[in-house]
């Protein structure tokens, strides 16, 4: 029978419109009118310092490219050499016909940041999300830091096990959840560096605390990864301490895409049997791993880490946010969300390109500037960056 042609834009019994399109462009006028709406910005070059954005010239100060790797030659032409063997495409999952030279990565992801085995996920959301599902089964708790990323949030609700979320950094408020859990087995999970603040944890007080009530414990580092210790082999290779799974990123400072999971090889053999974005999504493409192998070499070169290093301490000590370890990433705290988007304005009238961070991204009337720091930033640069600041009464 012929639907008629209203069918799909029928009324419910209270009389009000059903319609998809109708009730998405009504919460659409409801999320702008709390100034939460967002739009995308188009770049006309690679994230460089010096960027075209819409059309006009920026200087960029909020990539995740800390290294500045993604144009580097060396990356550029691995990739471009792996491609011309494998194709664009890997034409499956890894455990179908989707594994070529991404085992040799693995090795060498694992050798270099000293674990027993390392799995390649296409993205560090997905390593997160299959990981935590695969490991936290019915038998086990999770506690997760309540400003983790929200990839760890996704993992953690997807997974079977039992939830608790313990308030920032609080070791001691842990270390009691920890001990009055009846659960078999607790796995504690939390960013190296969180992703907004750029706040790197108190490693060593947290690996204690999971070691005295018997639980493991798992670190996020996609925005430690490159930017943190020697060579940029990560947080908690700088702070000495031996997460049982560091998660890390390739899209960040490795300049690539990709994340990885370092672990044991008993969890690795587990992972790429049962983590479900491993084994049901299509592999990452030779290209990208190409790149990946070639940024690993970077790293061990060093020069570039200790040229991002010191540009994060200049600007840092410019801004008065120093820490160590420091990170990348450095807060402008606002507050009011439409006084964020005014100061972002302002300073890209000024030609610098520092976007405004709100909620649901953080917390309401806590939004912020999120100024990032990489390696291809002149010491000009940084000049150019603190008179805007100047300018713009954010400094």
């Amino acid at each position: 029978m012929e639907l008629p042609a209203d069918a799909c834009s029928s009324t419910d019994t209270t009389g009000l419109s059903s319609d998809l399109s109708a009730i998405a462009a009504q919460r659409n006028t409801a999320w702008a009118g709390a100034g939460l709406a967002r739009t995308l910005r188009t770049f006309e070059t690679a994230q460089l310092p010096h960027s075209r954005i819409d059309g006009a010239d920026y200087l960029l100060f909020s990539s995740s490219d800390y290294l500045g790797l993604s144009t580097h030659p060396e990356l550029v032409s691995a990739a471009i050499e792996a491609i011309g063997h494998f194709g664009t495409g890997s034409g499956g999952s890894r455990l179908t016909t989707g594994t070529s030279i991404h085992s040799a990565l693995e090795s060498e992801l694992a050798q270099f940041f000293g674990f027993d085995d390392a799995v390649l996920f296409a993205t560090g959301y997905q390593a997160n999300h299959s990981t935590i599902a695969a490991i936290a089964t019915a038998d086990v708790e999770i506690f997760s830091d309540a400003a983790n990323h929200a990839s760890i949030i996704d993992g953690c609700r997807n997974a079977r096990a039992k939830v608790t979320v313990f308030p920032h950094a609080d070791y001691q408020t842990l270390d009691r959840l920890l001990a009055t859990s009846s659960a078999r087995h607790k796995l504690v999970i939390s960013d190296s560096v969180f992703s907004m603040s750029g706040e790197v944890i108190d490693g060593p007080a947290l690996e204690r605390t999971c070691r005295r009530r018997n639980a493991w414990l798992m670190l996020d580092d996609a925005h430690g990864v490159g930017v943190i210790g020697e060579q940029g082999r990560g947080t908690a290779a700088h702070l000495g301490i031996s997460p049982d799974i560091v998660v890390g990123t390739a899209s960040k400072a490795l300049g690539v895409e990709g994340g990885y999971v370092l672990c044991s090889a008993p969890v690795g053999e587990l992972l790429r049997n049962q983590a479900r974005s491993f084994v049901y999504s299509t592999s990452m493409n030779a290209g990208s791993v190409a790149a990946i192998r070639a940024a690993l070499k970077q790293l061990e070169v060093g020069d570039v880490v200790k040229r991002l290093q010191r540009n994060i301490a200049r600007v840092r000590s410019l801004v008065g946010a120093q820490a160590d370890p420091a990170s990348a990433i450095i807060p402008l705290p606002v507050g009011d969300e439409a006084e964020a988007m005014d100061a972002s304005a302002r300073l890209a009238e000024l030609g610098v390109y520092i976007p405004a961070i709100r909620y649901p991204t953080v917390p309401r009337g806590e939004a912020m500037l999120r100024l990032t720091i990489t390696a291809l930033h002149t010491d000009a640069d940084i000049d150019r960056l603190e008179q805007a600041l100047r300018n713009t009464g954010l400094l």
